[in-house]
């Protein structure tokens, strides 16, 4: 399953356990398009986050049992300048092999981990 469907589907999920409108088990798996299974597995993910669910068979609803807002951001950035990504790769290094390398010599790496090192001084 994709990131966003993921999400797309927590996002339904929190609607319809705010509307207490979830139904049974199996009805909100239908309605989310998901197995019985992959529904459980959407309440595990959103019970990591410290989300109090249950099912209240009085009511035939998942509920939460406090109140619970729920804000979901994803984003997606496309680097073409490899020195912004150097920069924001949160302190690790993406390390770009020199064509020469993949030619089937056996050259050995550190000397292409210190070239690169040095550049990213230059920075």
């Amino acid at each position: 399953m994709s990131v966003k469907k993921t999400f797309e589907r927590m996002e339904k999920l929190h609607l319809l356990i705010q509307q207490k409108k979830t139904g049974s088990p199996v009805q909100l798996a239908l309605r989310l398009g998901i197995s019985r299974s992959s529904l459980y597995m959407l309440i595990d993910e959103l019970s990591s986050f410290n989300i109090p669910i249950r099912y209240s068979r009085k009511y035939e609803t998942f509920i939460y049992e406090r109140e619970v807002e729920l804000t979901i951001a994803f984003k997606v950035e496309l680097f073409e300048d490899t020195k912004e990504l150097m920069k924001i790769n949160g302190g690790n290094h993406t390390f770009f092999v020199p064509s020469r390398i993949l030619d089937g010599r056996n050259l050995p790496l550190y000397s292409y981990l210190a070239e690169y090192k040095e550049s990213c001084h230059r920075l």
